[in-house]
Parts: structure tokens; C-alpha cells; sequence
């Protein structure tokens, strides 16, 4: 399942980020994988230069350096979020929790780009919601989790009980916010 081209970018587990201002309780936004996978994605754009490096440098910080090294990845991981075609999506999201993009935690389901940006096999996302995103939300415990898209939507809710679950459904090339976004848009800020 790994994409044609920057086969060592496509290892980088792109995990997300958890803003400075997350407190337990504040909502998880769940996407299912990070992009990129994409066959004419041959050579790395400024963004992945900027963040793959910081994600490396968190991976391989060791006692005191892990604090700082998180912090400066999940600094540059919140930016870039804003400046992806997902923010469509994640922005009204944000808004309807009454949240700031610093208050959230931001996870990919499968943190690994995929050839063309593919969904991961089911048994390469039951071990990684196992593996990865069941220990995180078990420590950020928040009383909201909000998967972003179906795909993502249909995991946690076969594996996720603890949180109540918003499903804030995508559309092709995450131009707009569908009618059905809109509607769990409405249910979250009314659950907010």
C-alpha cells in the first residue's frame, strides 16, 4: 500500500498534533490517513520539508528533549492543518465544539500516507487503532471524538465506546461542508 515515490517520507508516521491548550475532556478530531500518497507526489513540498524533519527529531528525542521536540512538531503540524483543503471541514468542526484549533487534538487513524491516499487495509487499521489511537484517546479522554469523514467514522465506531461520536461526513476534494456535515455540525454544537 505505500505510494510510488518517497518511500522514506511514506514511513514518517504522521501521528498529529495536540495543541498547547488541550485540556482532558476537549474534543479528538480523527482523520483516517494523511495525504500525499498521490503518484505525481515525487518530490517533497515546502510543508513536508518543514514538518517531516520535526516529526523525525520528536521520534528520536530521548529524556528531556521529547517535551520541547513535541512541542515544536505539534507547533508546526497545528499551521499546517489550517492551510490543507481539510480545513474546509475542520474549521466549522472547530467552531461548532466552540473550540480553538490549540484546544484539540488532532490524530491520524493511520498515520502512514498511503498509495493513492488509499484507505489502509482493515487489518492494518484494527492494529493501528489498536496500537496507536486507542492508547492516546485513553489518555486525552475526551468527551468528544469527532471523525472526520465516513471512512474514519465507520472505524472508531466499531472500536470506540468511551466517547460520544461525531461523524462530520467529507466531501470529494473537501471543497465545502455538505448537507449532512451540516446537520452533525448542528447536533455537536447543540451536545457543545
Amino acid at each position: 500500500q505505500l505510494p510510488m515515490h518517497l518511500l522514506a517520507d511514506a514511513r514518517v508516521p504522521f501521528l498529529g498534533y495536540c495543541g498547547p491548550r488541550y485540556s482532558v475532556g476537549n474534543p479528538v478530531l480523527l482523520a483516517i490517513n494523511p495525504g500525499g500518497g498521490l503518484d505525481d507526489y515525487i518530490e517533497r513540498h515546502p510543508a513536508d520539508a518543514e514538518l517531516i524533519p520535526l516529526i523525525e527529531a520528536f521520534i528520536r528525542a530521548k529524556g528531556a528533549t521529547t517535551p520541547k521536540a513535541f512541542e515544536s512538531m505539534c507547533n508546526v503540524y497545528m499551521q499546517h492543518v489550517q492551510t490543507w483543503k481539510l480545513w474546509n471541514i475542520v474549521n466549522p468542526t472547530l467552531a461548532a465544539c466552540g473550540k480553538k484549533v490549540d484546544e484539540v487534538c488532532y490524530i491520524n487513524l493511520f498515520p502512514y500516507r498511503t498509495r493513492k491516499n488509499a484507505i489502509p487495509r482493515a487489518k492494518a487499521l484494527a492494529a493501528a487503532w489498536s496500537q496507536i489511537a486507542a492508547p492516546l484517546l485513553k489518555e486525552l479522554r475526551p468527551r468528544h471524538l469527532i471523525a472526520l469523514g465516513k471512512k474514519s467514522g465507520g472505524v472508531a465506531e466499531r472500536f470506540h465506546l468511551e466517547s460520544r461520536l461525531f461523524t462530520i461526513q467529507r466531501t470529494n476534494g473537501d471543497s465545502y461542508v455538505c448537507e449532512q456535515a451540516k446537520t452533525v455540525l448542528e447536533t455537536l454544537r447543540g451536545a457543545t
